[in-house]
């Protein structure tokens, strides 16, 4: 432990945020192994395209870790920055689909009905892990935000859009379990995941937009 605790401080900022970030995949599968699962045994859509969506978020996060990895090993100033922006776009395509995806679904939830029968440490569970998204989301951002290496501000970036598609999730949870009686749930599920699917397809263009003019300002 002494040893783990000892790497970890001579650690810089940026492998810092690496190191925690492979950790955090670890239980970021979990959770999607968890998401699937409960899609199938309840059943619900909600349940499955959230999985879905933290399933690409993960493999996103398994490529920058790599990317970062190679940027390491380039001497070559040019060609270590190539690469940051190629993930940071990519990245950023990525979110754009998401969206789209996210709100084509949320569209079509606001004319279904639909009620999530659960346990109650089911619905806990679902929001803590929201919280912890949320948390985690909003401590990258604030930590880090004079870090500007593509990479790592793509991370903060998906990690924010992971915590909006968490926090969609829990609304519908909480609602299903503790608005019994309340009719039209589906449109206020919907409507708030059509926003939601929006911020993320902004921040999408944001990414693609960002790394155009940075790129060109350095021509």
């Amino acid at each position: 432990m002494k040893k783990l605790l000892s790497y970890i401080t001579k650690l810089n900022k940026e492998d810092k945020v690496m190191f925690f970030l492979q950790l955090s995949v670890i239980g970021n599968i979990t959770v999607v192994a968890v998401k699937f699962a409960a899609s199938l045994i309840l059943p619900s859509l909600w349940f499955f395209i959230n999985a879905c969506f933290m399933l690409v978020l993960t493999l996103s996060r398994l490529f920058a870790i790599r990317d970062y990895t190679r940027t390491k090993k380039i001497k070559d100033s040019a060609e270590r920055q190539k690469t940051g922006y190629r993930n940071y776009r990519n990245n950023g395509i990525i979110l754009i689909f998401l969206g789209l995806v996210y709100f084509c679904v949320s569209l079509y939830m606001l004319f279904r009905t639909s009620r999530i029968s659960m346990h109650e440490y089911m619905t806990y569970l679902t929001a803590l892990i929201a919280f912890w998204s949320i948390g985690s989301a909003i401590y990258g951002l604030t930590k880090y935000k004079r870090n500007h290496t593509p990479i790592i501000k793509a991370v903060k970036i998906t990690n924010l859009a992971n915590a909006l598609a968490s926090i969609v999730l829990t609304q519908v949870v909480l609602l299903n379990n503790f608005a019994q009686g309340v009719s039209n749930l589906n449109i206020a599920n919907g409507l708030t995941g059509m926003l939601v699917s929006i911020v993320i397809f902004s921040l999408g263009i944001y990414m693609i937009v960002g790394i155009i003019k940075h790129q060109k300002n350095e021509l």
